[in-house]
This record gives C-alpha cells, sequence and structure tokens, in this order.
C-alpha cells in the first residue's frame, strides 16, 4: 500500500534567515520578513516568537509594530527561500528517492488560521524499514530538522490528503492503513486543504468538521450519489474531489522533483562508512542488487550514479555524487565496479557515510550477443555485425560491439572523464582537415553525437591513402622542386632540412566550390597537390604545394600537413 510522508514548515522563511543572524536571535524574540503589496508593507512570515504574539502573515506592517513594537524586520527573500526549498528536498532524499516540494499554502490554511507554509511530500513507500519502521523515520526527520533550526512537523498516512490535513492539523502523525476515514473524522474543514471562501460557505451551513462532510456525501439510504451531486451544484467539484483524494479514493500524483529510477539499491547502516575497503564492500553489494535487477527487466546499464550521505552532513549539503557511463548496456557487477573504483577518492566520508545508493540513470535492452560452437569451443560473436560480402556493416558502432573494446573504452572513459576518449569518423569532404570530425567513442555511427538525423552513415575512403597523423595546421617548408610539377628534391622543416629519396604525386585537390560566396568565404580558394615523399632515412611525409606556377604570378607555398606511418 502507498504510504506518504508530509513535512509542514511553519516558519521556515523565518528559520532560515535566523540560522544566518550574527549574534543568533533569542528564541523570545519575534522575526517576521516585509512585502511590498501594492505600496503597502504587509507581513510575509512569521517565527514562532512573533506567532505568539499574534503577528499573522498577510497584516499589514504597521499593525504587527503596533502589536510588537520590538519586531525584528528583515526583508522578504521568496528565490532564496524557494532555491533552500528545493535544497532540503535534495537532502531528504536520504529517506526516499521520491520527494517533491509542496508549496506554501494561501493564507487561512494553517491551525486557527495563522497562515500557512511551505513543506515537503515524500513516498516513503518500501522504505521505512531501512530506519527501523515509519515512527522511527519521523523521529529521525524531526531531530535532524530541530538540529539545523528548523521548526517542522511531518505525519505518514496513504494519501498526500491525508498526510498534508495530519501535519497541519492532527495529533497522529502515524495513520495505519486504511484508517485515514477515522483519522480525518474530527478535523476542521481546512484540513481537506479547502480555500477560505470555500470553508466559510460549508460553516454556514453547519459543516464544521471532515466527519460532518464525510457522512453528508455518503448519505444513507442511497442518498451519496444524490448529495454528491448537490455540494457539486452549489459549492463546485472542489470539495467532493478533496474529501476522496484524502481518503484515498482518488489517486492523486506526486511528482518528484528529480524523476527516480526504475533500478535502484540503497544501504543504510548503524556505523557509518568511511574506509576504503568499507566503501568498496558496499559498493560492490549494492551494484549486486542493482544487476540483479536489471537482469530480471532484460536490460543493462549505460549510465549510474552512486550517492553517498555523510551523517555529519546538514540539510544544505546534497549527497556526494560519483557518476559513470557505458559504451553499451552492461550489468556485470565486476566490470562496473571497475569503472567506479578510479573515482572512489572523490569521496570525502569525513566522519562517514550512513546512507549509500546506486541508480542507474540510464538503462537500454541488453545484448548479451550470440555465442556459437565452434572448432576451438565458444566463439563469441558479439562483435559487428558483417554485411553481405563480409565487409563491415555501414551502421553501428564497431568499438562498442566487441566486448573487450568496449569495456576497455569504458575504463579510459571512467578515468579521463566522460567524453574524453573520441574517435574519428568520415565526413563529406576531400579536404583532409575538413575530412574527419571527432565523436565521443561510444557514439553509434548513426546516432545524434555522430551524425545529423537524417544523414546515412559513410565509410572510410580506400582508394586514397592519407597519414596516420595530421598536423593540428599544416606547416609552412622551404622547399627546392622542379617546375612546374615535379615533386620537390629536399626540404626544411623546423631548421632541419630533408633530402628526398622517393616521392609519389601529384594528387591535385580543388577547392570546394560551396564554401565560396560573400556569406562563406573560402578561406583556401587555391588548388593543392599533394605529394607523399620518403626521405634517406625512411621517414614518411606528406606535403602540399598550395597554388600553380603562373609566369609573373607569385610562387606557389609548400607546406607540411602529416606523417606516414
Amino acid at each position: 500500500m502507498r504510504r506518504i510522508l508530509s513535512l509542514w514548515l511553519p516558519t521556515f522563511a523565518t528559520d532560515r534567515i535566523a540560522r544566518g543572524l550574527t549574534p543568533p536571535l533569542p528564541a523570545d524574540d519575534a522575526l517576521v520578513t516585509r512585502l511590498s503589496d501594492r505600496g503597502r508593507l504587509t507581513v510575509a512570515a512569521v517565527n514562532a516568537a512573533a506567532r505568539a504574539k499574534r503577528l499573522v502573515p498577510g497584516m499589514g506592517l504597521a499593525d504587527a509594530r503596533a502589536l510588537e513594537p520590538q519586531v525584528r524586520v528583515v526583508d522578504a527573500d521568496p528565490e532564496g527561500d524557494a532555491a533552500a526549498l528545493g535544497r532540503l528536498a535534495d537532502w531528504a532524499r536520504r529517506y526516499t528517492p521520491w520527494t517533491a516540494v509542496d508549496p506554501s499554502d494561501p493564507p487561512g490554511f494553517g491551525p486557527k488560521g495563522l497562515g500557512g507554509g511551505p513543506g515537503l511530500l515524500m513516498d516513503i513507500t518500501g522504505c521505512a524499514h531501512l530506519l527501523g519502521g515509519e515512527h522511527e523515520l519521523l523521529l529521525d526527520l524531526e531531530r535532524r530538522l530541530a538540529k539545523a533550526g528548523f521548526e517542522g512537523r511531518a505525519a505518514i498516512a496513504d494519501s498526500i490528503g491525508a498526510a498534508w490535513a495530519q501535519a497541519r492539523f492532527g495529533a497522529q502523525l502515524v495513520v495505519p492503513p486504511g484508517g485515514a476515514a477515522e483519522a480525518l473524522a474530527d478535523l476542521p474543514l481546512p484540513a481537506l486543504r479547502l480555500g477560505p471562501d470555500l470553508v466559510a460557505s460549508l460553516r454556514r451551513v453547519g459543516l464544521r468538521r471532515v466527519g460532518e462532510l464525510m457522512r453528508m456525501a455518503q448519505g444513507t439510504g442511497g442518498q451519496g450519489s444524490k448529495n454528491r451531486a448537490a455540494l457539486a451544484a452549489r459549492y463546485g467539484a472542489q470539495v467532493a474531489l478533496r474529501l476522496d483524494q484524502a481518503l484515498g479514493w482518488v489517486d492523486e500524483p506526486l511528482s518528484p522533483r528529480r524523476a527516480p529510477t526504475r533500478h535502484t539499491a540503497r544501504l543504510t547502516v548503524v556505523d557509518p562508512i568511511s574506509t576504503p575497503e568499507g566503501l568498496a564492500q558496499a559498493v560492490r553489494h549494492l551494484l549486486g542488487r542493482v544487476a540483479a535487477s536489471l537482469t530480471a527487466a532484460g536490460e543493462g546499464a549505460r549510465s549510474l550514479e552512486l550517492e553517498a550521505w555523510r551523517i555529519d552532513a546538514g540539510h544544505d549539503a546534497p549527497p556526494q555524487v560519483l557518476g559513470v557511463g557505458a559504451s553499451r548496456p552492461n550489468r556485470d557487477p565486476t566490470h562496473l565496479w571497475r569503472l567506479l573504483e578510479p573515482r572512489m577518492d572523490q569521496l570525502e566520508p569525513g566522519a562517514g557515510f550512513e546512507i549509500m545508493a546506486i541508480s542507474v540513470t540510464h538503462a537500454a535492452p541488453f545484448d548479451g550477443g550470440q555465442a556459437v560452437l565452434s572448432g576451438d569451443g565458444l566463439a563469441d560473436l558479439a562483435g559487428p555485425p558483417t554485411a553481405k560480402g563480409g565487409e563491415a556493416a555501414a551502421t553501428g558502432n564497431p568499438l562498442v560491439t566487441d566486448p573487450p573494446i568496449a569495456e576497455l573504452v569504458d575504463r579510459l572513459g571512467a578515468r579521463l572523464g566522460p567524453g574524453r576518449v573520441l574517435r574519428l569518423l568520415p565526413r563529406q569532404s576531400w579536404i583532409p582537415e575538413q575530412a574527419v570530425r571527432a565523436v565521443p567513442a561510444e557514439a553509434q555511427d548513426n546516432s545524434p553525437q555522430a551524425a545529423p538525423p537524417a544523414a546515412a552513415p559513410l565509410a572510410w575512403p580506400a582508394d586514397r591513402p592519407r597519414p596516420i597523423r595530421l598536423l593540428p595546421r599544416p606547416e609552412a617548408v622551404e622547399v627546392v622542386a622542379p617546375i612546374p610539377d615535379d615533386p620537390p628534391l629536399l626540404f626544411r622543416w623546423r631548421d632541419q632540412t630533408y633530402r628526398v629519396g622517393r616521392a609519389e604525386g601529384p594528387e591535385r585537390l580543388l577547392p570546394e566550390w560551396w564554401e565560396g560566396g560573400e556569406r562563406r568565404p573560402n578561406p583556401n580558394p587555391e588548388a593543392r597537390d599533394y605529394y607523399r615523399v620518403e626521405d634517406a632515412e625512411g621517414r614518411r611525409f606528406w606535403l602540399y604545394r598550395l597554388g600553380l606556377y603562373h609566369a609573373g604570378g607569385p610562387p606557389p607555398r609548400w607546406f607540411l600537413h602529416g606523417f606516414f606511418g
């Protein structure tokens, strides 16, 4: 059964400000924040001391000063409050991955009409046992909030509406499964999250408690549907909807601040983990559980995250996170540990981690490859598929479809960082420096990272030999060569002279006509004549002549562009 925790923070804005005051604010000093409302200064939030002195949000600042002349006034910071509440929601993921921000309540929603306050909503289904049960989870949450200087009140029930009502109006902080109706019966109507105007209208007809509204809506002798129709006709559909949501009869979605993943494993320990050996053992245990979940779903992990919560971290401290990726779906715990192991020294355990979790942030269908019996035993056929005639298929990535190479790419990426392991793919250009592009090694040839969505994969040209290494930019050289079209006899590069023993060429590359024009001028409008040359010591170079010889014109220039193996 679904279990929801609602956390109410009635004085969150003033508590956040008080935590940063120096010297600390005495407990009995009133503190309020102010906002300008159409030229009128109003009270936006109050602390517990101000609330005890009858100061409430929404009242004029002049009225607040009349009630308490010594009140301390600070400018409201809604953006700062929202950011701090988001950090608190991230911190609360130590209890469950399904956390969401519950926005501030309109004036009149709080107990006795003293104003509302923001809060959090958490789906703790299947998580409470990690801390010993629901009561222990509530005690731990409230203890940590009090230590951080925040007033908070939490409750757990089967529905968002019931948990919300108990946190703000009720005395039963843990409503047993199926007990929402009994727990809500004696609460006032604002506990159903009905607006002040709607509550006032219901009170005029004698309805003051949720139990009275339940009995009227349910009716007797088959009158329930007629009573509901009368309620909807007079007060709108909101009354019946909020009642049904609180009772759990109508599902109310909870949109988490961060989308949870299907494959997650969490570990809560009594003694915090701080040693490298203990961390390694905990991570291996979590990886085994995640791998089992992936296996059951027929999937593999493409990326995963390790999160660790320190025992001494405050509410503003998010968990420490390590993320790694795999070049193809993988669910081998040993391989996944090899990816995480080089980065484990980035964790700062301090006093120790009390909660650790691993989540698969991107999963994909797992293809374990196909094995067949050959003369030498089992042969893994998980490598790249072949096309007709034995040629490699044009699609896919042969670097990552071969398991050993894929694991090597993963380990290099884990050490060097995501996206730092690259491979080269051909482009539609004969200009050498424009004929290749670097993409992440794990990208598929037809992926957006590797090629435009509508582009067909290209094959490497096999009829024109190219150097294994190009210079970042062609470098000018001094050349002695017969004219007009003979290869060089010797050239000078970086203050060293090379005498040419053998040469082959030229290979003429003309400028690409589509690069011309005023809007996109061609940086190299002249033709290139490339020569493959070998010096007396067997070193091979790729030289080109830029331009042609013309009578009376400037002589062509020569450049070194790359090296052959």
